[in-house]
């Protein structure tokens, strides 16, 4: 790998691809903020191949890898220290060509499909209407000693490790950050968690805000406090914090197998949108 040293350099490797390929097939879904945030970090690398650029932006416990080439020429993928993920973004019954060209070809290298998730937003101010039934859920765990508290630095990495070790969310689907960022975070209210009667931490999860609008959302339950009604009541208290303190939007990706999530979501009249996305994955070595 070839680490990338600016952003102008990304951008002249690009034109270099385009020149011998008009339409290259990309699955670069960064914004130009994203990319240099990874180049500056020292995260982001590249390869060159025949048929144009493979792009590593390392995730601490992944790669997330990106491609820029001509998908009608054979290219190839090796095997790395840690795993490989691939996130190809299309529309409903829209997924072109050149896309299944490039999954037929990563499964040939060995890449394994872990599943599809589909994008889906809302406000703020109308899902907690929806939601607001569950304030008496909410103040029936309260009287049982349960409180949700917005974490400063010092939770974070219990709060990661609770997310970790769950099976909701997978160590793929999690980005780096820097200690720093992760304290900026939690200045800005983005940990959470939840504590029982003796102070025992029950769950914990974060989200990213991007203006008024939160992006994405990780969270859960450790197992011995699981079927106590404590996630929906969790997500409960999340969005009348956002909804207090002046947010607007929610959005985040949902995977198509997690059919809890799917039906709360549909309770709440989240918008799911046509925007999906496949998640590949290819074993560490």
């Amino acid at each position: 790998m070839q680490l990338l040293e600016s952003y102008n350099e990304y951008k002249d490797v690009v034109r270099e691809i385009r020149e011998k390929c008009r339409r290259p097939f990309s699955n670069v879904y960064f914004m130009q903020a994203d990319m240099e945030r990874y180049i500056r970090l020292g995260r982001a690398s590249y390869e060159r191949t025949e048929s144009g650029i493979i792009l590593f932006f390392d995730e601490e416990r992944y790669y997330r890898v990106c491609i820029c080439l001509d998908e009608k020429e054979p290219f190839s993928i090796e095997k790395q220290d840690k795993k490989i993920l691939i996130k190809n973004v299309f529309l409903k019954g829209k997924k072109r060509e050149a896309m299944q060209r490039v999954e037929q070809r990563l499964e040939e290298l060995g890449f394994e499909n872990e599943g599809t998730s589909v994008k889906v937003k809302g406000e703020v101010e109308k899902i907690f209407k929806r939601c607001e039934r569950m304030g008496r859920y909410a103040d029936a765990l309260d009287k049982k000693g349960y409180r949700f508290l917005i974490a400063d630095a010092s939770m974070i990495e219990e709060i990661e490790a609770i997310i970790l070790n769950s099976d909701v969310i997978k160590d793929y689907q999690l980005n780096y950050w820097t200690d720093e960022e992760k304290k900026e975070m939690a200045k800005k209210g983005c940990y959470s968690y939840i504590v029982d009667g003796d102070n025992h931490i029950c769950g914990g999860g974060y989200f990213l805000i991007q203006g008024d609008t939160t992006i994405g959302v990780a969270g859960a339950i450790k197992e011995e406090y699981k079927r106590h009604g404590l996630a929906p009541v969790s997500a409960y208290h999340k969005l009348k914090w956002l909804h207090e303190n002046g947010f607007k939007r929610g959005q985040g990706w949902i995977l198509l197998s997690n059919k809890p999530s799917i039906k709360y979501h549909e309770s709440l009249d989240y918008e799911f949108t046509d925007e999906y996305a496949d998640e590949w994955i290819l074993r560490e070595r």
